[in-house]
């Protein structure tokens, strides 16, 4: 009796894309991408409440539900060139999970927290998913800090960003990483 083999269907992780009002980088528009999991809401507008000496990236803090959330405009954070604004804007809560790590009476342990932050985004956003023929790139090679990049991929249209927004949430503590 011959055995029969499983067939298993590989789960894939629904995306959202967001196009950046910004200059292409290596000739192609620059994309955000974020597993549809990231995206907590789309809101059409945001109240700023703007900081004194707050980096030129972190646009202030708006309130959502309930908590604080600081405002983040990627196109400055990765020193990118702004395009005049074809569409609206918009402005999404991404949340993120990081580990901190800990010391409780000389234990080093770790744990996850849950962090949130806006940003600040072109009304192109889009559910799908990244082409299969992209091939990575080296955050280095467009002029991206690595720590701040958890992937990069070039297609044949878009350069595919996926940014770490838990090194960039923390990057004011930082201090001139690269």
């Amino acid at each position: 009796m011959a055995v029969k083999k499983k067939s298993f269907a590989r789960a894939k992780a629904k995306t959202v894309s967001i196009h950046l009002e910004a200059d292409e980088i290596q000739g192609r528009k620059p994309v955000l991408l974020f597993t549809a999991s990231q995206i907590d809401e789309v809101l059409a507008e945001a109240k700023i409440q703007m900081l004194p000496f707050a980096p030129e990236y972190l646009l202030g803090l708006c309130a959502w539900r309930e908590q604080a959330l600081p405002i983040i405009d990627l196109v400055r954070f990765f020193g990118l060139s702004s395009l005049e604004k074809k569409g609206g804007e918009r402005y999404v809560v991404v949340r993120t999970v990081d580990t901190v790590s800990l010391v409780d009476d000389g234990d080093f342990r770790s744990e996850k927290v849950l962090l949130r932050c806006v940003l600040k985004v072109s009304d192109q956003i889009i559910n799908g998913d990244i082409p299969a023929d992209c091939e990575p790139l080296y955050p280095k090679q467009v002029g991206f800090a690595p720590i701040f990049v958890r992937g990069l991929f070039r297609g044949e249209k878009e350069v595919f960003i996926l940014p770490d927004i838990a090194a960039i949430i923390r990057s004011n503590s930082l201090g001139g990483v690269e």
